[in-house]
């Protein structure tokens, strides 16, 4: 395999009448697909200890395999958020009676811990560590974003009618890391897309352009051009309109193909505890640390790849092309009014992605990123007098407690004699290794903390990019485990001068760095190292950092950005990053 492709081959799709910004958006999303993968094989060498190496997650673009049915799994998972039912079932039932406790697990499920808080006045909590039974102390159930809790690879917006009544349901399974990527190679093919998956015309670009504090568009330097809001008005919340609102791609943090390739790398590692190797699903992430305890996903997927490695021998990576991909729903669970002109297979449209692989190599059943729920024009019924498992149709959790998501992992039969690591469960070293936790314009930093994104790797899933024979200024860089005195090395031909330095607690820390590059320096990717002290072990972070030809870039009239973060600001990345 020479690339990795994109998502159910959505490219092709996408830029079907631009064959060059295909080949582009292609390579960049394998690029990054590729960096996902070396560092997830990389794991964590730097702040824990037996994380390092993955060596049984294997990188195809290195090690060939052609997927098949017989070394080819499905994995999945139900698409509604288990968290819910297993923190507040019991309570529920208390609160709300045997008969309605199910309900409001639906509703809750639709509209969000902060909504259903404040409608029947409850503070919804959870373990601060549920790895930890000694931990009696909570925290407020997440995660946060417009859809944070709805955290299986599966979010969605319902629009209503004004008596209330649900007509419309647009579930979404798109990674936010391939619409950056879209975005920055065209994005008036993104808003063409919004609009047409939207199906309104209301959606003007400057809908999606990143704000800052004054109310500008924040310009990405490589470009020119303004950059984009993943949780822009109409991509944000559980509620679509007509003036705002609505679901295109995934929004909640953990709803990542960064996080999903990293989870399946750790999944790999055989844990042992007291000889035995831990084969429950909850006990390995913590056990592994990977991923959140009691999800649908995170659970299954890890138990899949774990098994893969422990009961059949063979080394796994995640089957091309890597995405979260819905399933067709368990149409025999609902059921129509019984004078309904129309099936409920009638109600249900693939908006992106496919029914079947269409693609040149083997991928298991459907592979859906986006659909739709709504009633034919000339339906003599509404969506709410359909029955889904014998209750009434008012909450889109309803539908996703009908379908399930999938990846797929490959497996590949390892050299005669290796054996898979086993490792106890990860700990904290004697001596942490700083490391770095993003590289990104500041600029960008500054506004995806006035937006409250709520993570970063999706503005720094487009890789960083610096000119040869140039000097590039406002960089910022979050890192944990250093100090003022770190050292930046991205190999040769390119030197750092850090411009100033905030310690934003005893473990996290922000670089302004400025980077220069020599007129003669090659070309392409460059991974960064740190290191507090010469002589420490050096590991480097894969695709943070481009090196491009001189001139390739637009010339903007930008000042760089110096600012270091606010007391509130620092609160909200020690949010995001811990």
């Amino acid at each position: 395999m020479k690339t990795f492709d994109t998502p159910a081959y959505q490219a092709e799709k996408d830029f079907k009448d631009n064959p060059a910004l295909r080949e582009k958006l292609h390579n960049a999303w394998s690029n990054y697909v590729k960096y996902c993968t070396v560092n997830s094989i990389m794991g964590n060498p730097w702040s824990s200890t037996y994380d390092h190496p993955r060596s049984w997650y294997y990188n195809p673009l290195v090690t060939p395999s052609i997927p098949n049915e017989n070394n080819t799994v499905p994995i999945q998972w139900n698409a509604f958020p288990n968290r819910i039912n297993h923190y507040f079932t019991t309570l529920f039932t208390d609160k709300f009676g045997k008969q309605d406790y199910e309900d409001k697990l639906h509703e809750l499920a639709d509209i969000g811990p902060i909504a259903f808080g404040q409608k029947y006045n409850m503070k919804l909590t959870v373990p601060r560590n549920p790895c930890d039974p000694t931990d009696t102390g909570t925290k407020a159930f997440g995660p946060s974003g417009p859809r944070g809790w709805q955290d299986e690879y599966c979010e969605w917006s319902v629009t209503r009618d004004e008596s209330g009544d649900i007509i419309a349901v647009n579930f979404t399974h798109e990674n936010p890391e391939y619409w950056f990527h879209m975005w920055k190679i065209s994005p008036d093919t993104v808003v063409s897309l919004y609009q047409e998956i939207l199906n309104n015309e209301n959606v003007q670009k400057e809908d999606l352009y990143l704000l800052d504090s004054h109310g500008n568009p924040v310009i990405v330097r490589e470009t020119g051009l303004p950059a984009y809001n993943p949780i822009n008005k109409w991509n944000n919340g559980p509620d679509a309109t007509s003036s705002g609102g609505g679901a295109v791609h995934l929004t909640s943090p953990p709803n990542s193909l960064g996080a999903e390739i990293y989870l399946g790398a750790a999944a790999t590692i055989l844990r042992v505890v007291n000889g035995k190797v831990i084969t429950d699903a909850n006990t390995l992430i913590c056990a592994a640390q990977y991923g959140q305890i009691y999800r649908n996903s995170d659970p299954r997927i890890g138990q899949n790849v774990n098994s893969l490695v422990y009961n059949h021998n063979v080394q796994v990576s995640l089957t091309n092309p890597i995405a979260l991909y819905g399933q067709i729903p368990h149409f025999d669970q609902f059921e129509m009014p019984a004078t309904a002109n129309y099936k409920i297979e009638d109600c249900y449209t693939v908006v992106r992605g496919a029914l079947k692989n269409k693609g040149i190599t083997y991928y298991p059943n459907n592979m859906l990123l986006h659909t739709r729920f709504s009633v034919p024009a000339d339906a003599n019924f509404k969506l709410s007098d359909i029955l889904v498992n014998k209750k009434p149709l008012k909450w889109g959790s309803q539908i996703a407690d009908t379908f399930f998501v999938q990846l797929a992992g490959t497996g590949l039969s390892p050299a005669q004699g290796q054996q898979p690591e086993k490792f106890p469960p990860v700990g904290i070293p004697a001596t942490t290794l700083p490391s770095v936790q993003y590289l990104l314009d500041n600029n960008l930093l500054q506004a995806s903390l006035y937006n409250k994104l709520n993570t970063f790797s999706n503005l720094t899933s487009c890789i960083t990019q610096v000119e040869a024979g140039t000097t590039t200024e406002g960089i910022a860089v979050l890192a944990n485990g250093a100090i003022q005195q770190t050292g930046f090395d991205f190999g040769p031909g390119v030197t750092v001068a850090v411009t100033d330095f905030q310690n934003l607690d005893e473990d996290t820390q922000l670089f302004l760095i400025s980077i220069t590059t020599d007129g003669g320096v090659a070309l392409g990717e460059k991974p960064l190292t740190l290191y507090n002290n010469a002589s420490d072990p050096g590991f480097a972070l894969s695709g943070v950092l481009e090196v491009v030809a001189a001139g390739s870039l637009p010339k903007t009239d930008s000042t760089p950005n110096r600012t270091l973060l606010s007391s509130q600001q620092i609160e909200q990345v020690k949010k995001i990053l811990k």
